[in-house]
């Protein structure tokens, strides 16, 4: 490229004649320059780079030790059913810590990465808490278990919030990790009413997916007696059980600023975040 340069004459001037003498050495000394620039420049970006890639990595390393930071506060807790003051300030604490960081420098929700069935692993809410400190305080006497709670989101705008259950005795365990029990879902739309705020208008609540025990099914169709046919559907109407109630007109709202404010249904805290949105 210097030596094409060098062959164009400027705008307006004339051409060398062939006995010009030729161009001094010292004329291409600023082209040289010039090219020296250029490297110097590539240079500054090639460390700009490195310097950014270097920065990224430890975004995501921060991240990563907030993540296991808000984690460890939240272990022993019981699901928030058993968090003494200090334990609640600690986890307050790590989930401010952690929605600083902000790495993406987005102020905004993204429904995209919040799509997907999420597991509350702690909640403030006193509607849960309620539920959990039944089970913690009575132990094996409870009359309830308490199994998975569930919150899914899908990017059309449909939120379902499902909690496992138990009666000892009546229906199968409710272990978390297992479909035991039986299932009390919440059907809802949710609508972005905020940056970082979510309208939700609740449609119906339903019982389904119930489970019986072992000594319940015993009992309706006895293992040692032959089955007949009011035995199966008895079975079988219980395996397909549902209840739907209808909650139309029923609005709340999620979510909120990223300072861990409680907008009255409390925050909760989940697989993977938070629902404070």
């Amino acid at each position: 490229r210097r030596n094409t340069m060098a062959a164009t004459p400027a705008p307006g001037a004339a051409r060398a004649a062939p006995s010009a003498r030729p161009t001094p050495a010292r004329a291409l000394k600023p082209r040289a320059s010039s090219s020296g620039n250029a490297h110097a420049r590539l240079g500054r970006v090639d460390v700009r780079a490195r310097a950014t890639s270097t920065t990224d990595a430890s975004s995501r390393a921060s991240v990563t030790a907030a993540k296991r930071a808000l984690y460890d506060a939240m272990e022993g807790t019981y699901r928030g059913a058993g968090a003494s003051a200090s334990e609640r300030a600690a986890v307050e604490e790590a989930q401010v810590a952690l929605e600083t960081l902000d790495v993406a420098g987005a102020a905004d929700i993204d429904l995209e990465l919040l799509s997907g069935k999420w597991r509350l692993v702690y909640t403030t809410a006193a509607d849960v808490l309620s539920v959990l400190r039944i089970q913690r305080d009575l132990g094996p006497l409870s009359p309830v278990e308490v199994g998975d709670i569930f919150q899914s989101f899908t990017a059309d705008g449909r939120i379902e919030n499902e909690i496992r259950l138990s009666v000892p005795l009546l229906l199968a365990p409710a272990t978390m990790g297992t479909a035991g029990g039986v299932a009390l879902k919440v059907d809802a739309d949710y609508a972005k009413c905020g940056a970082r705020t979510l309208s939700l208008t609740f449609q119906e609540a339903r019982v389904t997916e119930v489970r019986i025990s072992d000594l319940a099914e015993a009992f309706i169709a006895p293992a040692l007696l032959p089955r007949g046919s009011i035995n199966h559907q008895i079975l079988l109407a219980i395996k397909d059980l549902e209840l739907r109630f209808p909650l139309r007109g029923a609005v709340t709202a999620m979510g909120g600023p990223a300072r861990g404010d409680d907008d009255g249904g409390g925050s909760r805290a989940r697989s993977g975040g938070a629902a404070d949105l």
